[in-house]
C-alpha cells in the first residue's frame, strides 16, 4: 500500500516539475531528445529517483555495482504509474 502512495506522490511531483520547466523554459521544447514532453517526464522521473534516492523496485542505497537498474527501473515505475493514474482520473471524469 506505501508502494501505491510512494508511487502517486511522486508522479505528482513529477508532473509538477515538468509543468513548471515547460512554462519557465519554452525553449526546452526545442531540444531534440527532451523536447516530447513524454521523454521529458520520463526523464524527471528517473532523475527525481535517483536525487531522492527512491527505491521502487527494491534494492536500497547505491551500495550496489547494479544500482543504476534500480534507479531507472524505479523512475519508470513512477513515468508509467503516473500514466495509469491519470488514465483513470480521466475516466473517473467522464462517468
Amino acid at each position: 500500500m506505501y508502494t501505491v502512495a510512494l508511487l502517486v506522490l511522486m508522479g505528482l511531483v513529477t508532473s509538477s516539475v515538468v509543468t513548471l520547466v515547460t512554462d519557465l523554459v519554452p525553449a526546452v521544447e526545442k531540444i531534440p531528445v527532451v523536447g516530447n514532453p513524454d521523454r521529458l517526464f520520463v526523464i524527471a522521473a528517473i532523475l527525481l529517483a535517483w536525487l531522492g534516492d527512491v527505491s521502487i523496485l527494491g534494492t536500497f542505497g547505491l551500495d550496489a555495482p547494479q544500482a543504476w537498474i534500480d534507479v531507472v527501473g524505479s523512475g519508470l515505475a513512477i513515468a508509467g504509474f503516473a500514466s495509469v493514474t491519470n488514465s483513470v482520473v480521466s475516466y473517473l471524469d467522464r462517468k
